[in-house]
Protein backbone atom coordinates (compact mmCIF):
# COMPACT_ATOMS: atom_id res chain seq x y z
CA UNK A 1 0.00 0.00 0.00
CA UNK A 2 2.78 1.85 0.81
CA UNK A 3 4.26 1.78 -2.60
CA UNK A 4 1.10 2.49 -4.42
CA UNK A 5 0.33 5.77 -2.65
CA UNK A 6 4.30 7.22 -3.32
CA UNK A 7 3.78 5.95 -6.86
CA UNK A 8 0.28 8.25 -7.04
CA UNK A 9 2.30 10.98 -5.24
CA UNK A 10 5.18 10.36 -7.74
CA UNK A 11 2.51 11.01 -10.98
CA UNK A 12 0.88 13.99 -9.38
CA UNK A 13 4.37 15.29 -9.41
CA UNK A 14 4.78 14.88 -13.21
CA UNK A 15 1.21 15.74 -13.91
CA UNK A 16 2.07 18.95 -12.11
CA UNK A 17 6.06 19.55 -13.34
CA UNK A 18 4.80 18.88 -17.04
CA UNK A 19 3.34 21.78 -18.28
CA UNK A 20 0.06 21.40 -20.60
CA UNK A 21 -0.22 21.22 -24.46
CA UNK A 22 -1.86 24.94 -24.13
CA UNK A 23 0.45 26.61 -21.46
CA UNK A 24 3.74 24.87 -23.72
CA UNK A 25 2.19 26.65 -26.76
CA UNK A 26 1.39 30.31 -24.90
CA UNK A 27 5.36 29.80 -23.53
CA UNK A 28 6.77 28.97 -27.17
CA UNK A 29 4.44 32.34 -28.21
CA UNK A 30 6.39 34.34 -25.31
CA UNK A 31 9.75 33.37 -26.86
CA UNK A 32 8.73 33.96 -30.32
CA UNK A 33 8.02 37.44 -29.57
CA UNK A 34 10.85 38.06 -27.31
CA UNK A 35 13.14 36.97 -30.08
CA UNK A 36 11.36 38.96 -32.88
CA UNK A 37 12.14 42.05 -30.57
CA UNK A 38 15.22 41.68 -29.94
CA UNK A 39 15.72 40.30 -33.51
CA UNK A 40 14.50 43.61 -34.48
CA UNK A 41 16.64 45.53 -31.71
CA UNK A 42 19.60 44.21 -33.41
CA UNK A 43 18.57 45.51 -36.80
CA UNK A 44 17.70 48.73 -35.63
CA UNK A 45 21.45 49.21 -34.09
CA UNK A 46 23.01 47.44 -37.23
CA UNK A 47 21.36 49.98 -39.45
CA UNK A 48 22.16 53.51 -37.24
CA UNK A 49 26.11 51.73 -37.40
CA UNK A 50 26.17 51.47 -40.68
CA UNK A 51 24.47 54.46 -40.92
CA UNK A 52 27.42 56.54 -39.10
CA UNK A 53 30.24 54.03 -41.04
CA UNK A 54 28.86 55.20 -44.67
CA UNK A 55 28.90 58.42 -43.34
CA UNK A 56 32.24 58.40 -41.72
CA UNK A 57 33.89 56.96 -44.47
CA UNK A 58 32.12 58.95 -46.62
CA UNK A 59 33.44 61.92 -45.65
CA UNK A 60 37.28 60.28 -45.18
CA UNK A 61 36.94 59.05 -48.86
CA UNK A 62 35.82 62.14 -50.20
CA UNK A 63 39.26 63.88 -50.35
CA UNK A 64 38.27 66.54 -52.86
CA UNK A 65 35.42 68.50 -51.16
CA UNK A 66 38.45 67.92 -48.25
CA UNK A 67 40.83 69.61 -50.21
CA UNK A 68 38.24 72.52 -51.53
CA UNK A 69 37.43 73.34 -47.75
CA UNK A 70 41.07 73.84 -46.80
CA UNK A 71 43.57 73.81 -49.93
CA UNK A 72 46.52 75.23 -48.35
CA UNK A 73 46.81 72.53 -45.68
CA UNK A 74 46.45 69.64 -48.20
CA UNK A 75 48.70 71.48 -50.41
CA UNK A 76 51.68 72.04 -47.36
CA UNK A 77 50.62 68.23 -46.36
CA UNK A 78 51.33 66.87 -49.76
CA UNK A 79 54.56 69.15 -49.92
CA UNK A 80 55.96 68.03 -47.09
CA UNK A 81 55.34 64.55 -47.76
CA UNK A 82 57.21 64.95 -51.40
CA UNK A 83 60.19 66.65 -49.44
CA UNK A 84 60.38 64.34 -47.01
CA UNK A 85 60.26 61.48 -49.48
CA UNK A 86 62.02 63.31 -51.81
CA UNK A 87 65.00 63.81 -49.54
CA UNK A 88 65.51 60.44 -47.99
CA UNK A 89 65.48 58.91 -51.29
CA UNK A 90 68.13 61.50 -52.56
CA UNK A 91 70.16 60.95 -49.41
CA UNK A 92 69.87 56.95 -49.96
CA UNK A 93 70.84 57.28 -53.33
CA UNK A 94 73.97 59.86 -52.87
CA UNK A 95 75.28 57.65 -49.64
CA UNK A 96 75.04 54.20 -52.16
CA UNK A 97 77.16 55.72 -55.35
CA UNK A 98 80.46 54.56 -54.66
CA UNK A 99 79.52 51.36 -52.84
CA UNK A 100 79.09 47.74 -53.31
CA UNK A 101 76.32 47.16 -55.30
CA UNK A 102 73.93 45.81 -52.59
CA UNK A 103 70.08 45.18 -53.50
CA UNK A 104 68.96 48.15 -51.48
CA UNK A 105 71.49 49.93 -54.10
CA UNK A 106 69.91 48.56 -57.17
CA UNK A 107 66.52 49.43 -55.52
CA UNK A 108 67.08 52.74 -54.83
CA UNK A 109 68.90 53.19 -58.20
CA UNK A 110 65.87 52.00 -60.16
CA UNK A 111 63.46 53.86 -57.86
CA UNK A 112 65.14 57.21 -58.53
CA UNK A 113 65.78 56.54 -62.43
CA UNK A 114 61.52 55.52 -62.45
CA UNK A 115 60.83 58.48 -60.50
CA UNK A 116 62.65 60.80 -62.55
CA UNK A 117 61.16 59.34 -65.79
CA UNK A 118 57.72 59.81 -64.25
CA UNK A 119 58.77 63.09 -63.23
CA UNK A 120 59.91 64.15 -66.52
CA UNK A 121 57.14 63.34 -68.73
CA UNK A 122 54.20 63.77 -66.53
CA UNK A 123 54.93 66.15 -63.14
CA UNK A 124 56.83 68.59 -65.06
CA UNK A 125 54.85 69.58 -68.03
CA UNK A 126 52.02 70.30 -66.50
CA UNK A 127 54.13 72.02 -63.40
CA UNK A 128 55.92 74.07 -66.07
CA UNK A 129 52.82 75.57 -68.02
CA UNK A 130 51.28 76.14 -64.47
CA UNK A 131 54.38 78.08 -63.34
CA UNK A 132 54.23 79.77 -66.91
CA UNK A 133 51.06 80.93 -66.97
CA UNK A 134 51.13 82.04 -62.79
CA UNK A 135 54.45 83.61 -62.69
CA UNK A 136 55.50 83.97 -66.57
CA UNK A 137 58.79 82.55 -66.95
CA UNK A 138 59.71 78.76 -67.86
CA UNK A 139 60.66 76.67 -64.76
CA UNK A 140 62.11 73.62 -66.58
CA UNK A 141 64.51 76.36 -68.19
CA UNK A 142 65.32 77.39 -64.61
CA UNK A 143 65.81 73.86 -63.33
CA UNK A 144 68.51 73.04 -66.18
CA UNK A 145 70.38 75.95 -65.30
CA UNK A 146 71.23 75.08 -62.28
CA UNK A 147 71.87 71.63 -63.00
CA UNK A 148 74.45 72.25 -65.53
CA UNK A 149 75.90 75.02 -63.04
CA UNK A 150 76.21 72.19 -60.43
CA UNK A 151 77.59 69.78 -62.89
CA UNK A 152 81.13 71.03 -62.39
CA UNK A 153 83.20 68.87 -59.77
CA UNK A 154 82.86 70.99 -56.56
CA UNK A 155 86.53 71.82 -54.38
CA UNK A 156 87.31 69.56 -51.97
CA UNK A 157 88.96 71.57 -48.91
CA UNK A 158 92.05 70.06 -48.64
CA UNK A 159 92.72 68.24 -45.23
CA UNK A 160 95.23 69.09 -42.75
CA UNK A 161 97.55 66.42 -44.07
CA UNK A 162 97.65 67.54 -47.51
CA UNK A 163 98.21 71.06 -45.99
CA UNK A 164 100.89 70.19 -43.95
CA UNK A 165 102.61 68.61 -46.91
CA UNK A 166 101.82 71.75 -48.79
CA UNK A 167 104.14 73.69 -46.25
CA UNK A 168 106.55 71.09 -45.71
CA UNK A 169 106.94 71.23 -49.78
CA UNK A 170 106.89 75.05 -49.71
CA UNK A 171 110.19 75.08 -46.83
CA UNK A 172 112.26 72.54 -48.62
CA UNK A 173 112.07 74.59 -52.06
CA UNK A 174 113.09 77.54 -49.91
CA UNK A 175 115.88 75.95 -48.08
CA UNK A 176 117.54 74.66 -51.64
Amino acid sequence: MAESASRKSNANKTSDEVPSKKQLQQQMARTRESVAETVEEIKETVNEQVAVAKQTVAGVLDYREQFQKEPLVWSLGALSAGFALGYTMGYAHKETKGRNKSQVTAFTNSLVDELSVVGNNLVMPALNSHIKELFGFDFSGVLESIGQGKKSSPRRKPTKRALAKKAAKKSRKKAA
